[in-house]
């Protein structure tokens, strides 16, 4: 009985010890190969933003973007692989192992069966990463919500707002969602600033002041836009459009606030005056009418 107990140990001994041993070697083998690769486009990154930096940072979001999502698919396909190596040691889970490796269609089909949603999620993060209709630290607007993207991940992209929140869009969702980027091409934003002034105001006096304010700014881009128009009349006021140019949109939006501030100041220190309601009555009050119609007979 004793012999038969030493025999079945040794047995189970001989099976067992091989195959956790081949298993730790296994993952082992999958994080120094994991690291080494992130090493290796650590430093192909780092030499090419080197070379980039003199360049649009629009340039360098687009090879950081590519560059995140390029390191998470080799990472999940080393580790993938590792998977199977580790299911071919085992002869109920052989058959499994090497149908994933033998038909990557097979494997497509039971991963999709199993999550068809994550699956669309992640070829829309490798479709967004290259096709780029949005970057890292691109300035967007989405359903509304002005922000920064943030992170895009193979299943969703973080957006922070302008007052720090973050919106989570499923990739799936953001390939088919129309979005406002304002930093694709150019980041500088024209900023509009509407003005309601009386007809008495002095319109080139206007464009003066909005001259020199957006000379003065510390918001304004070298090329100093300063567009002053009237844009439309109303019952009670002149409608003036001014135009001023920032280098994105928080420095944009700077701008424009700067610029209702001084033109209030000096609509003050002028004495113009603020838009009036004129009524008129003219010959057109009852007894006017009235009269014409006496001296008419």
């Amino acid at each position: 009985m004793w012999q038969r107990l030493q025999e079945y140990v040794l047995s189970m001994n001989e099976q067992v010890i091989p195959k956790v041993l081949t298993t730790l070697l296994i993952f082992i083998a999958a994080v120094i190969i994991t690291r080494i690769l992130r090493v290796f486009l650590s430093r192909w990154y780092t030499q090419l933003i080197g070379e980039l930096e003199k360049k649009r940072s629009a340039d360098i979001s687009s090879i950081e973007t590519k560059f995140l999502i390029t390191r998470r698919i080799l990472s999940v396909g080393i580790y993938f692989f590792a998977f199977i190596l580790f299911l071919l040691q085992f002869e109920a889970m052989r058959n499994i192992g090497t149908g994933l490796l033998a038909s990557a269609g097979i494997a497509g089909v039971v991963i999709g069966m199993a999550a068809q949603n994550s699956l669309s999620n992640i070829i829309a993060g490798i479709s967004i990463s290259f096709a780029q209709p949005v970057r890292l630290n691109d300035a967007v607007i989405f359903e509304d919500d002005f922000g920064w993207i943030e992170e895009i991940s193979l299943m969703n992209t973080i957006i922070r707002t302008w007052d720090n929140r973050r919106i989570i869009v499923p990739n799936d969702v953001l390939s088919k969602k129309v979005i406002q980027n304002w930093t694709i091409k150019d980041p500088s934003l024209l900023g509009v600033v509407m003005l309601y002034v009386d007809y008495t105001c002095d319109v080139d006096m206007i464009r003066k002041w909005v001259k020199e304010i957006v000379h003065e700014s510390a918001f304004s881009t070298a090329e100093k836009v300063a567009a002053v128009q009237v844009v439309d009349f109303t019952e009670k006021s002149m409608v003036i459009r001014i135009l001023g140019k920032g280098a994105n949109a928080p420095v944009t939006w700077d701008l424009r606030c700067e610029i209702r501030e001084k033109l209030i100041k000096k609509f003050k220190e002028a004495g113009l005056p603020l838009p009036r309601l004129r009524v008129d009555s003219g010959g057109y009050t009852p007894a006017g009418i009235f009269d014409k119609k006496k001296e008419a007979a």
